[in-house]
């Protein structure tokens, strides 16, 4: 006859089985990544950034619905603790790995390494950040791509290629000044390339080269005659922007990882930490190359714009349009910007609903009766190992938290 201990220790193995049997599908999206400081001149200005596996923008999470997502992240930075906030992605059941520091966890100490695991339940496009100090404006972001399961479709049917396009304003020493007005952005960045003025007073002499490879324009190859999905992101600081590309509409379809009813725009506005998803046709003159262009909006900035080349093949993707970047919307226009915002709509029959998951986990009652045995011995088998190590005088202490899902 078993005893009482092996009784327990046999029921805490049966519900960790369980927690692996009723897990959501999908499969296992691994990261390894390291945080490190690097001297890079993503807008011809050397300065000192953040970088993760020394890229910045850091690497983009390629998952699809229902996948779980494991980052390993080491903290590598040597006076500074990290946290990494994973953007619209609802953390149903992981709140613990929001990443929102001082709040969901405790920040990572330098050296130290932390294992993010959350599941991706809605498709969409999403973004990362640094939540500590200024370190997501100093390059520590990246970006989130969520797609459909295999065989099941989008609500459009002109995508031939996904492009994203990742924007941020870069700011100086803000960590040491009191934050009694909203300081200008030095800098655009398209995709982690962008231009600063090298005739800034006060620059120091050969920190700053405008003919670096390193912020030469991001250059978005495509066909002539096909339409192509852009995913937009988002990431300054303090600055509404503008963003369009020359000659060229754009038809909105996605807004932070929802679809929406397609509607036109010229110029798409987008603030910190939005996202949007935009279908665009190249039908315009194939023989030439246009600029895409991203300024600062609702102030009289002085900023440069941020320029990207929107390159048609063949032609050579380093060769300048011809014209001038295309005039930015005025800054005060208002009407405009409040115009798009009522334009965004939930597609119908696309509509994401409260998820299920946590109303069905506060009904004990509405558990089967195998269910309910297994949260016991669940329960006993976890006093039991702590009482274990407490005869055994240990000072460790181990907390279990293991969901059982109501079986259907």
């Amino acid at each position: 006859m078993m005893r009482r201990g092996d009784q327990l220790l046999l029921g805490f193995f049966f519900c960790l089985f369980l927690s692996l049997a009723f897990a959501e599908g999908g499969r296992i999206r691994h990261y390894k990544w390291e945080v490190k400081y690097e001297y890079k001149s993503p807008d011809c200005y050397k300065k000192l950034v953040i970088a993760i596996n020394s890229r910045t923008p850091g690497p983009t999470i390629e998952a699809e619905q229902y996948d779980t997502v494991v980052v390993e992240l080491k903290n590598g930075l040597l006076t500074e603790n990290v946290a990494i906030h994973w953007h619209g992605i609802q953390q149903i059941g992981t709140p613990w790995f929001d990443g929102t520091e001082g709040v969901t966890q405790c920040p990572i100490l330098p050296g130290d390494t932390f294992v993010y695991k959350f599941v991706v339940d809605r498709p969409g496009t999403y973004l990362y950040h640094a939540h500590y100090g200024m370190q997501r404006e100093a390059g520590l972001y990246g970006l989130i791509r969520v797609a459909l399961p295999p065989g099941v479709s989008e609500p459009f049917h002109m995508i031939t290629i996904e492009a994203s396009s990742l924007m941020t304003g870069t700011t100086k020493a803000l960590m040491n000044k009191p934050l009694d007005y909203l300081p200008w952005t030095l800098s655009l960045l398209i995709h982690g390339k962008g231009s600063f003025n090298c005739f800034t007073p006060g620059i120091q002499s050969g920190l700053c080269n405008a003919t670096k490879l390193e912020c030469s324009p991001y250059v978005l190859t495509v066909v002539p005659g096909k339409t192509y999905r852009l995913r937009i992101a988002s990431l300054t600081a303090l600055s509404a922007l503008s963003f369009q590309i020359e000659g060229h509409n754009m038809t909105v379809v996605e807004a932070d990882g929802h679809y929406v009813e397609p509607f036109a725009v010229k110029n798409l506005f987008i603030y910190p930490g939005e996202t949007y998803s935009v279908l665009i046709t190249t039908d315009q003159v194939p023989s030439r190359n246009y600029w895409a262009v991203t300024n600062v909006v609702s102030r009289n900035s002085t900023t440069p714009n941020g320029l990207a080349i929107f390159n048609y093949f063949p032609n050579h993707p380093g060769r300048s349009p011809p014209t001038v970047p295309p005039v930015a919307p005025v800054w005060n226009d208002v009407d405009s910007r409040l115009a798009q915002s009522l334009a965004i709509r939930a597609r119908q029959g696309y509509i994401h609903h409260p998820p299920q998951l946590v109303a069905s986990l506060s009904r004990h009652r509405n558990l089967s009766p195998s269910v309910r045995v297994a949260r016991k011995l669940c329960v006993y088998a976890v006093l039991y190992l702590a009482a274990c190590l407490a005869r055994l005088g240990s000072s460790v202490v181990i907390v279990t938290v293991l969901v059982v899902r109501n079986m259907r």
